[in-house]
């Protein structure tokens, strides 16, 4: 092992005392390309550790190349090099949990993976070089970490479609949603400016309201909320996010309440929740807060998304058309 991960693996049984009851990572497959930065480094560096990204997550610096997370018991490290006429970045990250759940996101992975054996997964084509290993436990004073390694090989100055024109893994506005919980506000009315059109707004904080939303994984959300009944309700759905942008989507039987067995019971149709008359009058919306249809045409839309890091606070906004052909689709946003 590498003298200097192992100083950092003492450093974190210290800081840490090992004794996390999370069940998931921090980190998925999905966001090993957000890690790391080649944004504002010196010239003769290659990348490093992406701090915009790594401190929302709740990690704490230790250098340009090594990162902790103190209440997840997780280290980051990262190796870059160059090589001839190409780049080399090799990540690794230790984590306590279990690394099924992060095994079958490599089965999903896009782009599509090939798993060349037990423990490696691989891009299909040749370059760039694109590779997830399943490393060998680390065990520090009977603690077991679990080590994954990913390898990215290319040539200098090509850029991907993420790039930009002077970067090619520049700073994002992506907030790390994973694992994380918020209480929000929905206001929704017809555009000032153009009466055609109505917005959505919705306010994230942590501040209780009568809705709460948490983003269990790297793709899944659940919406909690008491009616005017007192019940209490928990709806699930999925979601994307990258960049300023942020995609939910609806999971069949997700928007359904469910019966002891936990069993999805029937949920009313597009046309029954009423989401036209939301469309047409604005204020529909408003009067159908604390019910089933007034979540699920929240989380029937895509955002823009903007994080003020010094309130603590996330807004979430859309633009749509208010006469919609086919409410059964989700309502096109309108870009501004």
């Amino acid at each position: 092992m590498n003298k200097k991960i192992a100083k950092l693996l003492k450093l974190l049984l210290v800081v840490c005392c090992i004794n996390s009851n999370l069940s998931a990572q921090q980190f998925y497959p999905r966001n090993f390309l957000l890690l790391f930065t080649d944004q504002e480094v010196a010239a003769n560096e290659v990348a490093v550790l992406n701090q915009t990204y790594l401190l929302p997550a709740g990690f704490q610096r230790l250098d340009d190349t090594h990162y902790i997370h103190p209440q997840r018991n997780e280290l980051l490290s990262l190796s870059a090099r160059q090589l001839d006429n190409k780049n080399e970045i090799l990540l690794t990250y230790l984590t306590p949990v279990d690394l099924k759940v992060f095994r079958e996101r490599l089965l999903n992975h896009e782009p599509e993976l090939e798993q060349t054996d037990a423990d490696t997964y691989q891009a299909k084509f040749k370059t760039p070089v694109l590779k997830y290993m399943i490393g060998k436990d680390t065990v520090v004073d009977n603690k077991r970490l679990h080590r994954v390694k990913f390898l990215l090989i290319y040539d200098k100055g090509q850029k991907f479609p993420f790039s930009s024109e002077n970067y090619t893994f520049p700073l994002t506005e992506t907030y790390p949603l994973q694992h994380t919980t918020w209480y929000f506000t929905a206001n929704y009315e017809r555009s000032q400016s153009d009466s055609e059109y109505n917005e959505m707004r919705l306010i994230y904080g942590k501040e209780k309201t009568a809705y709460k939303i948490e983003f269990v994984d790297d793709i899944h959300f659940k919406v909690t909320y008491t009616d005017q009944k007192k019940k209490a309700h928990v709806y699930q759905g999925k979601y994307r996010n990258y960049k300023s942008d942020i995609y939910f989507f609806n999971l069949e039987g997700g928007w359904s309440d469910r019966d002891k067995t936990g069993r999805a019971l029937e949920s009313p149709s597009e046309n029954y929740m009423g989401a036209k008359s939301f469309l047409t009058d604005p204020k529909n919306f408003t009067a159908a807060a604390g019910t089933a249809r007034y979540l699920r045409f929240i989380f029937s839309k895509s955002y823009v998304a903007t994080y003020n890091v010094d309130l603590g606070l996330m807004e979430l906004s859309t633009r749509e058309e208010k006469e919609q052909e086919d409410r059964t689709s989700m309502p096109k946003r309108v870009e501004r």
